[in-house]
């Protein structure tokens, strides 16, 4: 957006008692500082300065290198700060915004900001709706002022005036002095102008946040059937069709393909799912699970996994830094840590891989076709080669060569009579 600028102030320090600034308080696992970034930068204002009254550090280290300058307290608007800021810059219109104010549309910012240029407005006012909300409202709207018009608020306002609350009703004032109105925008979004100012508010934006992100997505065709517990981050894409279930959450930079069943009571952060997977009752981060796979209930898989087309991994059953062939299957009881797993390789029950020595992991390869019996254990680095086979109990330490089958355990031995001697007790 061209000759525009944002002010970004923030309140002060969180209303919990933390060392931690309001604004980087989370909504919906966001901080609300980064929803209002992502609104201005969708709108194309990239020139933007924060105005806080605590926490230097931590902002300057969340935001990067926009300049962030310390508001003293009762200085009047958070705009008077910046005022330096302003009068250097390029830009000759400026947008104030909480940066609290997680509903901060790009959509309302670009509206508003055309309105104001296109009708030479000194002043517009973002709104909710009608004038019951614009009266509530405007301590803590959004608007747009140009440069010269806040350079006149700035020498006419009342120096009274120390939290800044009545910043846009002198600039009004002033404006009606002159026989002016200030412009004021519509937004048609009740939740546009809402803030929190304790826990109770914060808990009321996650709420709404939850059903603005719900609304989208239905739009989009993902399907709900309750949503009791269900927690989406915004960033979350999700293709049509696909069905979310009670207790589920999805965080980070997750996509998740068309058709598939997520939930009940999963976790799925920074990974990408392919259609059509089913992921019941399990946690997945940081990897890839690709078309048709399904896991669950009560697995894991760990960053850095990739669960290839048509794998079916069971219950308890852990995946970590692993890469499993298509078509492979992980009953139950298993765990598969630092490992290349070729095509459909058969996992019976209670099979681990055993990765790490006591200073260093090693990988394990497992090659197409392998059969690896109940409660066999690999002892990394080994390798199994296509068509392996291990027997139960199988403790392998060395490599398997194809079609070959490691035995490796003690050959029984049944001792006669060995009970009469040793539990008498039991057998009168």
């Amino acid at each position: 957006m061209q000759n525009a600028a944002a002010v970004i102030y923030t309140s002060g320090l969180d209303f919990m008692h933390s060392n931690k600034p309001a604004a980087l308080r989370e909504i919906v696992f966001r901080p609300m500082i980064d929803w209002v970034n992502e609104a201005l930068d969708s709108a194309g204002i990239s020139e933007r300065c924060y105005v806080i009254n605590e926490g230097e550090e931590d902002i300057k280290n969340h935001t990067g290198e926009h300049p962030v300058f310390i508001r003293e307290k009762e200085s009047g608007h958070p705009l008077y700060t910046a005022k330096e800021w302003m009068e250097n810059s390029e830009a000759e219109n400026f947008v104030a915004v909480s940066a609290e104010a997680v509903f901060t549309n790009p959509d309302v910012l670009k509206a508003a900001f055309e309105r104001h240029v296109s009708n030479n407005e000194k002043l517009t006012v973002i709104a909710s709706a009608g004038r019951e909300s614009f009266i509530k409202e405007l301590s803590q709207s959004a608007f747009w002022i140009t440069k010269t018009f806040f350079a006149e608020v700035s020498e006419k306002a009342d120096g009274e005036d120390k939290t800044g609350e009545k910043f846009l009703v002198e600039a009004m004032k002033i404006l009606s002095d002159r026989q002016l109105v200030a412009a004021t925008h519509v937004a048609g979004k009740k939740e546009i102008n809402m803030r929190a100012t304790d826990s109770a508010g914060v808990l009321t934006l996650n709420a709404a946040a939850r059903t603005v992100i719900f609304k989208k997505l239905c739009a989009e065709g993902v399907e709900f059937t309750c949503l009791d517990g269900i927690i989406i981050e915004p960033s979350v894409k999700i293709g049509a069709g696909t069905q979310i279930l009670p207790g589920t959450i999805l965080k980070g930079k997750t996509e998740i393909g068309e058709n598939c069943v997520i939930g009940p009571n999963s976790l799925i952060e920074d990974s990408k799912i392919g259609d059509g997977v089913e992921v019941n009752a399990t946690q997945i981060r940081s990897s890839v699970l690709e078309k048709g796979v399904k896991i669950g209930p009560w697995s894991h898989v760990r960053p850095g996994c990739v669960i290839h087309e048509g794998c079916k991994i069971g219950d308890y059953v852990e995946i970590k830094n692993s890469e499993v062939g298509a078509r492979t299957a992980v009953a139950h009881l298993t765990y598969i840590g630092d490992a290349d797993v070729g095509e459909a390789v058969n996992f019976g029950c209670g099979c681990c891989i055993a990765n790490y020595d006591g200073q260093h992991k090693h990988r394990t390869v497992i090659g197409n076709h392998a059969f690896l019996g109940c409660n066999t254990n690999l002892v990394a680095p080994v390798e199994l080669e296509d068509f392996a086979y291990t027997a139960a109990g199988t403790t392998v330490t060395k490599n398997v060569p194809e079609y070959a089958l490691a035995v490796g355990r003690a050959k029984q031995e049944n001792i006669e009579g060995w009970v009469k001697k040793h539990d008498a007790i039991k057998i009168k």
